[in-house]
């Protein structure tokens, strides 16, 4: 009777330990933007988890739009990952980085690491980086 019992608790055991779910640690990125030569418009920043999307402000994974006037912003509750980040000054709220004809941007922006490609935006793995659970890693961005 005794040996019943105690294979019927370990049993129980195992169910309880398997079938509730895992708390998961998450992570935050702290964005701080610098060089703003103005203070019309809106800050956007998107958050990537993939090379496919970089840096395309409707395929990000997580954004913020914030004001000029506090040029900083938190992505709270991520997991564990890779990640990069994207910045533009939307001086004219269109919610676009404005070109000229050739493709060169009418706006500041910059990315992840300050690091900017040479005809065009840095590839995702230059700009990348990785966060651990239970951390706040931080970015101070500067536009050009």
């Amino acid at each position: 009777m005794r040996i019943k019992s105690m294979h019927i608790f370990f049993l129980l055991g195992c169910f309880i330990a398997f079938n509730t779910p895992s708390i998961a640690q998450t992570v935050s990125v702290q964005i701080n933007v610098t060089g703003l030569s103005n203070s019309k418009g809106t800050i956007v920043i998107g958050l990537y988890k993939s090379a496919t999307d970089f840096p395309e402000y409707e395929a990000n994974y997580k954004n913020a739009t914030v004001d000029t006037s506090s040029p900083s912003y938190t992505f709270n509750n991520l997991e564990e990952g890779t990640y990069a980040i994207a910045v533009w000054h939307d001086e004219n709220n269109n919610k676009k980085l404005d070109k000229n004809l050739f493709g060169i941007p009418k706006e500041k922006y910059g990315f992840s690491k300050n690091k900017f490609g040479k005809l065009g935006p840095p590839d995702f793995d230059e700009v990348s980086f990785n966060v651990k659970n239970g951390k706040t890693t931080t970015f101070k961005i500067k536009l050009k």
